[in-house]
Protein backbone atom coordinates (compact mmCIF):
# COMPACT_ATOMS: atom_id res chain seq x y z
CA UNK A 1 0.00 0.00 0.00
CA UNK A 2 2.48 2.69 0.76
CA UNK A 3 4.03 1.66 -2.60
CA UNK A 4 1.54 2.71 -3.93
CA UNK A 5 0.88 5.79 -2.35
CA UNK A 6 4.36 7.03 -3.24
CA UNK A 7 4.26 6.33 -6.70
CA UNK A 8 1.37 8.47 -7.08
CA UNK A 9 3.17 10.96 -4.84
CA UNK A 10 6.03 10.73 -7.43
CA UNK A 11 4.04 11.01 -10.20
CA UNK A 12 2.90 14.25 -8.45
CA UNK A 13 6.69 15.62 -8.22
CA UNK A 14 7.75 14.88 -11.03
CA UNK A 15 4.90 16.88 -12.89
CA UNK A 16 5.73 19.85 -10.05
CA UNK A 17 9.65 19.59 -11.46
CA UNK A 18 8.36 19.97 -15.33
CA UNK A 19 7.01 23.52 -14.05
CA UNK A 20 10.40 25.63 -12.74
CA UNK A 21 8.40 28.76 -13.15
CA UNK A 22 5.95 27.55 -11.01
CA UNK A 23 8.71 26.58 -8.40
CA UNK A 24 10.61 29.58 -8.87
CA UNK A 25 7.34 31.54 -7.40
CA UNK A 26 7.33 29.42 -4.62
CA UNK A 27 10.59 29.42 -3.44
CA UNK A 28 10.61 33.67 -3.98
CA UNK A 29 7.09 33.67 -1.55
CA UNK A 30 9.27 31.31 1.30
CA UNK A 31 12.09 33.22 0.76
CA UNK A 32 10.72 36.72 1.03
CA UNK A 33 8.89 36.35 4.04
CA UNK A 34 12.23 35.21 5.63
CA UNK A 35 14.12 37.74 3.84
CA UNK A 36 11.84 40.58 5.30
CA UNK A 37 11.45 39.54 8.49
CA UNK A 38 15.20 38.93 9.11
CA UNK A 39 16.12 42.50 7.77
CA UNK A 40 13.34 44.06 10.27
CA UNK A 41 14.76 42.13 13.07
CA UNK A 42 18.43 43.42 12.15
CA UNK A 43 17.00 46.57 11.84
CA UNK A 44 15.27 46.51 15.17
CA UNK A 45 18.18 44.91 16.50
CA UNK A 46 20.13 47.82 15.87
CA UNK A 47 17.79 50.87 17.06
CA UNK A 48 17.35 48.48 19.84
CA UNK A 49 21.44 49.26 20.98
CA UNK A 50 20.92 53.03 20.36
CA UNK A 51 18.87 54.68 22.92
CA UNK A 52 19.19 57.47 20.09
CA UNK A 53 17.42 55.82 17.02
CA UNK A 54 15.05 54.45 19.51
CA UNK A 55 13.70 58.04 20.59
CA UNK A 56 13.97 59.02 16.91
CA UNK A 57 11.43 56.10 16.53
CA UNK A 58 9.49 57.20 18.47
CA UNK A 59 8.86 60.46 17.03
CA UNK A 60 8.27 58.74 13.47
CA UNK A 61 5.90 56.45 14.61
CA UNK A 62 2.20 57.85 14.59
CA UNK A 63 1.79 56.77 18.38
CA UNK A 64 4.06 57.74 21.41
CA UNK A 65 5.67 55.98 23.96
CA UNK A 66 7.01 56.16 27.45
CA UNK A 67 9.69 53.45 26.93
CA UNK A 68 11.46 53.93 23.42
CA UNK A 69 13.13 50.40 24.53
CA UNK A 70 9.77 48.79 24.79
CA UNK A 71 7.92 50.34 22.40
CA UNK A 72 11.23 48.08 19.95
CA UNK A 73 10.96 45.22 21.96
CA UNK A 74 6.91 45.17 21.08
CA UNK A 75 7.29 45.47 17.81
CA UNK A 76 9.96 42.63 17.72
CA UNK A 77 7.42 40.35 19.09
CA UNK A 78 4.68 41.50 16.53
CA UNK A 79 7.60 40.92 13.54
CA UNK A 80 8.10 37.58 15.23
CA UNK A 81 4.26 36.66 15.68
CA UNK A 82 3.52 37.72 12.07
CA UNK A 83 6.43 35.90 10.73
CA UNK A 84 5.11 32.47 11.94
CA UNK A 85 1.57 32.54 10.77
CA UNK A 86 2.53 33.77 7.45
CA UNK A 87 4.95 30.86 7.71
CA UNK A 88 2.28 28.50 8.70
CA UNK A 89 -0.57 29.69 6.61
CA UNK A 90 1.68 30.26 3.48
CA UNK A 91 2.51 26.51 3.53
CA UNK A 92 -1.09 25.60 3.76
CA UNK A 93 -2.02 28.03 1.04
CA UNK A 94 0.91 26.55 -1.25
CA UNK A 95 0.36 22.71 -0.70
CA UNK A 96 -3.77 23.88 -1.03
CA UNK A 97 -3.32 25.04 -4.74
CA UNK A 98 -1.21 22.49 -5.57
CA UNK A 99 -3.30 19.91 -4.08
CA UNK A 100 -7.08 22.15 -5.85
CA UNK A 101 -5.77 21.13 -9.34
CA UNK A 102 -4.34 17.36 -8.65
CA UNK A 103 -7.21 15.36 -10.29
CA UNK A 104 -8.44 18.13 -12.26
CA UNK A 105 -5.00 18.19 -14.33
CA UNK A 106 -5.31 14.05 -14.56
CA UNK A 107 -9.03 15.20 -16.00
CA UNK A 108 -7.77 17.37 -18.57
CA UNK A 109 -5.00 15.30 -19.62
CA UNK A 110 -6.40 12.25 -20.16
CA UNK A 111 -4.64 10.32 -17.66
CA UNK A 112 -7.34 9.73 -14.65
CA UNK A 113 -8.28 6.24 -16.66
CA UNK A 114 -5.23 4.86 -16.43
CA UNK A 115 -4.69 5.53 -12.88
CA UNK A 116 -8.63 4.60 -12.05
CA UNK A 117 -7.60 1.16 -14.31
CA UNK A 118 -4.64 0.36 -11.42
CA UNK A 119 -4.52 -1.61 -8.86
CA UNK A 120 -5.27 1.63 -6.25
CA UNK A 121 -7.86 2.12 -3.94
CA UNK A 122 -9.23 5.63 -3.70
CA UNK A 123 -8.24 6.45 -0.62
CA UNK A 124 -4.59 5.08 -1.23
CA UNK A 125 -4.83 8.03 -4.76
CA UNK A 126 -6.20 10.40 -2.57
CA UNK A 127 -3.68 10.24 0.12
CA UNK A 128 -0.98 10.01 -2.98
CA UNK A 129 -1.68 13.14 -4.22
CA UNK A 130 -2.15 14.93 -0.99
CA UNK A 131 1.28 13.84 -0.25
CA UNK A 132 2.51 14.94 -3.85
CA UNK A 133 1.67 18.58 -3.17
CA UNK A 134 2.94 17.96 0.07
CA UNK A 135 6.33 16.99 -0.74
CA UNK A 136 8.70 20.23 -2.48
CA UNK A 137 6.38 22.78 -0.63
CA UNK A 138 7.38 20.89 2.47
CA UNK A 139 11.03 20.97 1.46
CA UNK A 140 11.21 24.89 0.84
CA UNK A 141 9.06 24.77 3.83
CA UNK A 142 11.98 23.45 6.16
CA UNK A 143 14.91 24.42 4.35
CA UNK A 144 14.14 28.66 3.41
CA UNK A 145 11.45 29.17 6.55
CA UNK A 146 12.65 26.94 9.28
CA UNK A 147 16.46 28.24 8.30
CA UNK A 148 14.85 32.16 8.70
CA UNK A 149 13.47 31.29 12.15
CA UNK A 150 16.42 29.67 13.23
CA UNK A 151 18.84 32.86 12.25
CA UNK A 152 16.04 35.30 14.28
CA UNK A 153 16.12 32.73 17.04
CA UNK A 154 20.03 34.24 17.24
CA UNK A 155 19.56 37.52 17.60
CA UNK A 156 19.86 39.42 20.31
CA UNK A 157 16.45 41.30 20.21
CA UNK A 158 14.51 37.88 20.05
CA UNK A 159 15.89 36.69 23.36
CA UNK A 160 12.76 37.17 25.39
CA UNK A 161 10.89 35.55 22.37
CA UNK A 162 12.61 32.10 22.94
CA UNK A 163 9.34 30.44 23.46
CA UNK A 164 7.87 31.58 20.02
CA UNK A 165 11.27 30.61 17.60
CA UNK A 166 13.45 27.45 17.54
CA UNK A 167 14.75 25.48 19.08
CA UNK A 168 11.68 25.72 21.71
CA UNK A 169 9.78 22.34 21.78
CA UNK A 170 6.33 24.25 21.09
CA UNK A 171 7.74 25.90 18.01
CA UNK A 172 9.70 22.89 16.92
CA UNK A 173 6.71 20.68 17.29
CA UNK A 174 4.17 23.29 15.56
CA UNK A 175 6.71 23.51 12.50
CA UNK A 176 7.34 19.55 12.22
CA UNK A 177 4.10 18.13 13.33
CA UNK A 178 1.01 20.62 13.25
CA UNK A 179 2.54 22.23 10.05
CA UNK A 180 2.25 19.37 8.04
CA UNK A 181 -0.59 17.75 9.52
CA UNK A 182 -2.60 20.50 8.70
CA UNK A 183 -1.38 21.02 5.88
CA UNK A 184 -2.15 17.68 4.99
CA UNK A 185 -6.12 18.46 5.90
CA UNK A 186 -5.99 21.14 3.90
CA UNK A 187 -4.53 19.54 1.11
CA UNK A 188 -7.35 16.56 1.38
CA UNK A 189 -10.11 19.20 1.32
CA UNK A 190 -8.82 20.67 -1.99
CA UNK A 191 -7.92 17.20 -3.67
CA UNK A 192 -11.60 16.44 -3.21
CA UNK A 193 -12.29 19.60 -4.28
CA UNK A 194 -10.34 19.06 -7.51
CA UNK A 195 -11.77 15.68 -8.01
CA UNK A 196 -15.63 17.50 -8.19
CA UNK A 197 -14.76 20.32 -10.09
CA UNK A 198 -15.13 20.36 -13.88
CA UNK A 199 -13.14 23.38 -14.96
CA UNK A 200 -9.53 25.24 -13.25
CA UNK A 201 -11.94 28.40 -12.55
CA UNK A 202 -14.75 26.63 -10.10
CA UNK A 203 -11.58 25.39 -8.57
CA UNK A 204 -9.44 27.64 -8.00
CA UNK A 205 -12.51 29.82 -6.34
CA UNK A 206 -13.11 26.70 -3.91
CA UNK A 207 -9.73 26.40 -3.13
CA UNK A 208 -9.76 29.67 -2.13
CA UNK A 209 -13.01 29.16 0.37
CA UNK A 210 -11.05 26.59 2.04
CA UNK A 211 -8.14 28.76 2.44
CA UNK A 212 -10.04 31.75 3.58
CA UNK A 213 -10.97 29.39 6.90
CA UNK A 214 -8.29 27.54 7.18
CA UNK A 215 -6.19 30.89 7.36
CA UNK A 216 -7.70 31.55 10.73
CA UNK A 217 -8.56 28.04 12.57
CA UNK A 218 -4.49 27.26 11.45
CA UNK A 219 -3.16 30.36 12.19
CA UNK A 220 -4.20 30.50 15.26
CA UNK A 221 -3.73 26.82 16.37
CA UNK A 222 -0.17 26.83 14.92
CA UNK A 223 1.38 30.18 15.54
CA UNK A 224 -0.94 32.09 18.25
CA UNK A 225 -1.03 29.09 20.53
CA UNK A 226 3.18 28.58 20.26
CA UNK A 227 3.89 29.94 23.15
CA UNK A 228 1.32 27.77 25.17
CA UNK A 229 4.26 24.99 24.82
CA UNK A 230 4.85 21.45 23.55
CA UNK A 231 1.77 19.94 25.13
CA UNK A 232 -0.91 22.35 23.54
CA UNK A 233 0.92 21.99 20.18
CA UNK A 234 0.94 18.14 20.63
CA UNK A 235 -2.53 18.59 21.41
CA UNK A 236 -2.74 20.25 17.94
CA UNK A 237 -0.54 17.79 16.36
CA UNK A 238 -3.61 15.14 16.99
CA UNK A 239 -6.48 16.51 16.29
CA UNK A 240 -4.71 17.09 12.74
CA UNK A 241 -4.08 13.98 12.57
CA UNK A 242 -7.31 12.81 13.81
CA UNK A 243 -8.89 15.81 11.02
CA UNK A 244 -6.13 14.43 8.29
CA UNK A 245 -7.79 10.60 8.79
CA UNK A 246 -10.82 11.82 8.68
CA UNK A 247 -10.83 13.94 5.41
CA UNK A 248 -8.64 11.10 3.79
CA UNK A 249 -11.46 8.37 4.72
CA UNK A 250 -14.91 10.83 3.60
CA UNK A 251 -13.00 12.32 0.89
CA UNK A 252 -11.91 8.61 -0.48
CA UNK A 253 -16.26 7.67 -0.25
CA UNK A 254 -16.58 11.29 -1.86
CA UNK A 255 -14.28 10.01 -4.96
CA UNK A 256 -15.51 7.22 -5.52
CA UNK A 257 -18.83 8.01 -6.01
CA UNK A 258 -18.16 10.93 -8.21
CA UNK A 259 -15.21 9.13 -10.56
CA UNK A 260 -17.99 6.19 -10.94
CA UNK A 261 -20.42 8.60 -12.89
Amino acid sequence: MIRRILLIARREWLEQLRQPWMLAVITSLFSAIGLLVITALVLLNHIRGDPQLATELVRWLPFGADDPAALVDGLAAGTVSLSNWLIFTQFLGIVAVLAGHSVLHDHQSHTLPFLLLAPVSRGELLLGKVLGALGLPFALYVFVSGGASMAAAQLPITEALADRLPPAPGWMIAFLLGGPLWAMVVASLCAIVSTLSRDVRTAQQAVWFVMFFATFVCGYLLAVLVPEGAVVQLAVAGVGLAATWGAITVGSQIISRDLRR
